[in-house]
């Protein structure tokens, strides 16, 4: 029925773990055979109308004992296979089959043909290849079959029977074409991920720049990816790129360096940073914000500069994915800091920026998850990339929409199926195992009845590279269209009620929590305030302020989901060490002022203890609001300096008036100095004018008397 041949795994099954899955079959660390096949070519990837199938790759002999006599057999279950299971039609089944034990039976030996190896010592490796006529592959009907090699052989404990002692499994699909075949293509979409954690110490250097190196390597998280991507070889291939990660290769290509706070005033030795710096002020000079010299022939730096000399030549005339600037945690962002994201989208990044790079913008979970309730705050058209997990049949009774559509957003589901690679025991992400279960997906979405959905995979960022030249050299059929996701999504479209979407409890649990987005928040303000403080610090769109803003943005990542509390941490420790700056500005006033009117003025004191030119201001708080404070115009300290500023008060009752007086960034923000004058003011001027009037009077009097007396005195000497 219709419904089956569209089917998705149930939402609550595993989610995929890529670290994983890069190694072997989960089932095969209890998969003790003692001889282990692989297929490293199968040639070519389908089951062929003509011609025949070419299979080879390695026999490795993992027993303490010697193995002599070993035969290999391709099998496939199709003609006389008693007990075998049938050719799979639906994804559901494709799914369940990936997950089968190894050693159950799923195909019959084909005898006609094998290769031998004579003598395998413990550990040894020998290659083999056998060549499969097509009239041994008795395969007439459509659909995915069983494919693989079955290796038997003898050891000094282990008799020589008809049980197989080794084998490695894949799916071959078959697509009958001419006439009465499958008419037509699909459409797939090879989507190759660049994306990374980063971190950073407190004066924005990366972190742990060792792991960078290894990630740069061909084998590694971010080489890996690339160099799977550049086997393509004119191939067409969608990249997803967070525009942070070539930004982060670029810092350590040029050294590393820590923020750039503008020139200063000395040439002093900087220290090193530290991972787990104290969060206590220091009363120690100035020092914590020298620049230090590059190390651009350090071996991270040489190797983030060919890694990222690699990257731009594959990004030259590709279609390229763009993530929101350090791949945000786009279903918990909406929730706790929704104006982030408008931030992270219209970061662009330096990197793609300086090479012209066209991008698309969407939003794409590691896991290919978005919970529903965000869609309605993206207020662009971002294309989501989600997985088909996320549309329960419940609800999408004929499966995913080939196209869906939300408000301006297009939305592509993606293949859970492809990304969980071949069935084992061998390395489900090994090139082969890994493009046969595309083919195999791509070949039920050809023979499903109705509109026929587009194929989009998201490559495991741990796909192995080695070899990955077979991967793309197989998807050429003539029923497989590799095209561009604007090409694939370039149809009509369904529209999608996100009340209809699937959104595992457990998804719900691992998005990032509030702690991490208030962390971001306070690092961003105090990015700011730095960057309004320091009067030489570049100012511009790509200046301190955005520097740290970078930081906080890639500090809210997907990748952060099982370390938020460390990540937390990191944010908070940048964020102290910029307010240990800041807090280098600061204010002393006199222990306490005496108006001698309705106004007066007073001094303070504003120091300057960093190695840079500040402009700050003065702010003044009165708790009754009966004194006010011209603080007047911002001030502008040198390096290491101190200045005296007078400041004018008024008074509008009598009293003792605490004022609290601060120094702040240009828009009004504390720096963290505060002093507190205690203000007197009474109605001083009439008691004064009393106390002068007194003193008249008096002194009046005394004139008087004086005048009298002498009158008097005069008088008597007069009379006498």
């Amino acid at each position: 029925m219709v419904a089956g041949l569209l089917t998705t795994p149930p939402a609550n099954a595993a989610v995929p773990d890529p670290a994983r899955d890069n190694a072997v079959h989960p089932l095969s660390e209890a998969y003790d055979a003692p001889l282990l096949v692989t297929i490293d070519e199968l040639t070519p990837g389908e089951v062929p109308e003509r011609g025949p199938v070419v299979v080879s790759g390695t026999v490795i002999n993992r027993d303490v004992e010697t193995w002599t006599g070993i035969s290999l057999y391709p099998f496939i279950n199709a003609g006389d296979c008693p007990g075998c299971p049938v050719p799979l039609t639906t994804p559901a089944e494709l799914v369940e089959a990936a997950e089968t034990d190894p050693t159950d039976l799923v195909g019959n030996r084909i005898v006609e043909v094998s290769d031998s190896v004579d003598s395998l010592a413990p550990g040894e490796v020998a290659p083999y290849s056998i060549r499969v006529p097509r009239s041994l592959l008795p395969v007439t009907t459509p659909g995915v079959y069983w494919f693989g090699v079955h290796a038997l052989g003898a050891s000094e404990t282990t008799a020589d029977d008809q049980f197989a002692d080794g084998r490695a499994r894949t799916f071959l699909p078959y697509i009958p074409r001419g006439e009465g075949g499958v008419r037509g293509e699909v459409d797939a979409v090879i989507v190759v991920p660049l994306r990374y954690p980063i971190r950073h110490l407190q004066r924005g250097t990366l972190a742990r720049v060792d792991e960078w190196e290894e990630a740069f390597q061909p084998t590694g998280e971010l080489g890996g990816p690339l160099a799977f991507g550049a086997a393509a070889v004119g191939q067409p291939v969608t990249w997803l790129v967070d525009p942070a990660v070539p930004d982060a290769a670029r810092l350590l290509r040029r050294g590393n360096l820590p923020r750039d706070l503008g020139p200063s005033a000395s040439d002093e030795e900087e220290p090193a940073d530290d991972e787990s710096p104290s969060d206590e002020p220091s009363d120690q000079p100035d020092q914590t914000d020298e620049e230090a010299e590059p190390v651009s022939d350090a071996s991270w730096a040489l190797a983030a500069q060919r890694w990222l000399d690699a990257l731009e030549v594959q990004l030259r005339g590709a279609e390229v994915l763009s993530l929101p600037y350090g791949d945000l945690d786009m279903s918990a962002t909406p929730e706790w800091m929704p104006e982030l994201y408008a931030a992270a989208r219209d970061r662009e990044g330096d990197v793609l920026s300086s090479w012209g790079t066209p991008t698309r913008p969407v939003i794409a979970s590691p896991g290919g998850y978005l919970d529903p309730s965000a869609l309605a705050t993206i207020d662009d058209d971002s294309t989501l990339l989600l997985t088909d997990r996320m549309f329960p049949t419940t609800t999408f009774r004929r499966g995913p929409p080939v196209v869906g559509e939300y408000d301006d957003h297009a939305i592509a589901p993606t293949s859970y199926g492809a990304i969980r690679g071949g069935p084992g025991p061998d390395a489900r992400l090994a090139p082969i195992a890994f493009r046969q279960r595309v083919l195999a997906e791509a070949a039920l979405r050809m023979t499903a009845p109705g509109r026929r959905h587009p194929l989009v995979v998201v490559v495991p960022r741990t796909v192995e590279s080695e070899g990955a030249s077979s991967f793309w050299s197989g998807l050429n059929t003539d029923w497989l269209d590799l095209t561009s996701l604007d090409e694939a999504t370039d149809r009509p479209a369904s529209a999608v009620d996100p009340d209809a979407l699937s959104y595992p409890p457990d998804q719900e649990i691992a998005e990032l929590d509030s702690t991490v987005f208030y962390e971001v928040q306070r690092l961003i303000s105090a990015g700011r305030s730095l960057q309004s403080v320091l009067a030489d610090a570049d100012a511009g769109p790509h200046g301190l302020a955005a520097e740290v803003r970078d930081e906080a943005l890639t500090g809210a990542s997907y990748h952060f989901r099982t370390e938020p509390t460390d990540v937390a941490d990191r944010l908070a420790r940048s964020r102290r060490w910029i307010e240990r700056q800041l807090g280098r500005v600061g204010i002393d006033g006199p222990k306490g002022v005496t108006l001698s009117s309705d106004d007066g003025s007073f001094a303070v004191s504003v120091t300057n203890r960093l190695n840079r030119t500040v402009t700050v201001q003065i702010a003044a708080d009165s708790v009754d609001d009966e004194v006010s404070v011209d603080v007047g115009e911002p001030v502008v300290l040198d390096a290491n300096s101190r200045t005296t500023i007078v400041l004018d008060a008024h008074a509008d009752r009598a009293g003792v008036h605490n004022v609290t007086l601060a120094v702040t960034d240009l828009d009004g923000n504390r720096l963290g100095s505060t002093v507190e004058v205690p203000i007197r003011s009474g109605q001083v001027s009439e008691v004064i004018w009393v106390i002068l009037g007194i003193g008249g009077g008096i002194l009046f009097l005394a004139i008087v008397l004086r005048l009298v007396r002498r009158v008097r005195r005069h008088r008597r000497e007069v009379v006498a």
